[in-house]
């Protein structure tokens, strides 16, 4: 792995960390779930990254898979939040 894989590996780490203290002391509930959907972006770029310095596959179908997962959760907790006190 070349020094720029690395360091890019390294950088998404650190920003990984800091969504995740984000996504523990987020103050609403909004807040948790737009660090949750940023925290499981930056885990499909880090599979990204891994895919492009090493010759499996396996990462990218993981990323896609991720990233299914991630939307159609994000739909799911939109509507489960976005429920106001007036709807029934």
């Amino acid at each position: 792995m070349s020094a720029l894989g690395m360091l890019s590996i390294v950088t998404m780490m650190l920003a990984l960390l800091l969504i995740l203290i984000r996504l523990v002391q987020g103050p609403s509930d909004f807040d948790r779930l737009l660090a949750a959907e940023t925290l499981t972006l930056g885990l499909i770029g880090l599979l990204m990254l891994r895919a492009s310095t090493s010759d499996d596959r396996f990462y990218v179908d993981a990323a896609l898979g991720l990233a299914l997962f991630s939307f159609v959760g994000a739909v799911v907790l939109a509507r489960y939040l976005g429920r106001g006190a007036d709807d029934e």
